[in-house]
């Protein structure tokens, strides 16, 4: 048989995490290499090419057309090569994991007191949890599913829908998105806030203190807008009660402290929700959307699809509205 002309395999990730980044800086990172080594074996494909892949600037790159077309491929083969080694290695039953990044509060309300349920029907599958709110890299192959919420690509919605500013994925490259449930958003309180009193105006809710969630600063100016009450961005005022986590704002809710406006999948799942009632007669739903990430070119892993295909069926429960008691308790 006639030599394969073939380019220095060891070029490949390099190059093709440089081509997925825009930049060798970041590739270098990703691989835990030099920005030196990555650069040095981008040109030593370049050379074997004979074409140029990247336009090179003062501070960042570009890929040429032969480049786009090149990392294409190399992607592809990649992966492939990447699906293949899983079918093929052999590994022990007990080495078969998960890892799964996930919302903070998604993960101790929804995911890990259900979490057993899987690990008794699945002994061989190893499940880790790691928590995060930021736009998970699937390509590192540090995390292999993720849980996020945000706008999926060419999804449309309504001006009036609360804007949510969390990014799912940097890059949407070899990302399959599976709907969990809606992000719908509920204001609720302790009826000892209210004392005895009924909410009957939206308008009548800017006399309380309103609880804000620093991870989603649109959810009260956005709620109240789409609920006829316009021209409130300045609510988050400099005594503002503010929490990181809506696990917090949850509990400062419980106690009295104010108004939270929360997602009803967290208020479902919330230990303390009898202690809470609705202070408006609709709830909202947010232009983002609860899903589970993965890659498509391992979504058929035989552990990464057990854990799929649990997942959706755990979440058909949680896509029932939830009604609340909207009175206050005697």
């Amino acid at each position: 048989m006639p030599k394969r002309r073939l380019p220095n395999l060891s070029t490949l990730p390099g190059f093709e995490a440089a081509a997925r980044h825009l930049s060798f800086t970041l590739a270098a990172a990703e691989l835990n290499l030099t920005q030196g080594a990555i650069s040095r074996q981008v040109r030593e494909l370049e050379l074997f090419l004979g074409r140029q892949l990247f336009r090179r600037f003062t501070r960042r790159i570009e890929l040429t057309e032969d480049g786009v077309a090149y990392a294409r491929v190399t992607r592809d083969i990649l992966s492939e090569l990447e699906r293949a080694t899983a079918r093929f290695a052999a590994r022990a039953p007990s080495s078969r994991k998960v890892v799964v990044s996930i919302l903070p509060t998604l993960a101790s309300l929804w995911l890990m007191p259900r979490l057993h349920l899987f690990t008794q029907s699945h002994r061989e599958i190893e499940v880790r949890v790691v928590t995060s709110i930021e736009p998970v890299d699937l390509m590192s192959g540090a995390v292999d599913v993720a849980i996020r919420v945000g706008s999926l690509p060419g999804q449309n919605s309504s001006p009036l829908q609360p804007r949510i500013d969390l990014k799912m994925v940097n890059d949407w490259t070899d990302v399959q998105a599976f709907e969990l449930f809606p992000d719908i958003l509920c204001p609720v309180c302790s009826p000892n806030l209210l004392a005895g009193e009924s909410i009957d105006d939206v308008r009548s809710l800017l006399r309380l203190p309103l609880i804000h969630t620093s991870t989603r600063r649109f959810a009260w100016p956005d709620w109240l807008t789409a609920n006829g009450v316009p021209n409130v961005d300045t609510v988050l005022g400099p005594d503002a009660i503010e929490f990181g986590h809506f696990f917090m704002s949850l509990e400062a809710a419980r106690k009295g402290q104010g108004v939270a406006i929360v997602p009803d999948i967290m208020l479902a799942h919330y230990e303390g929700r009898r202690d809470l009632v609705s202070v408006a007669p609709a709830s909202i739903a947010s232009a983002g959307t609860y899903c589970l990430l993965v890659r498509k070119s391992r979504s058929e892993d035989p552990e990464i699809k057990a854990f799929r295909s649990w997942v959706i069926s755990q979440s058909v429960d949680a896509r029932s509205p939830l009604m609340l008691d909207r009175s206050p308790h005697p």
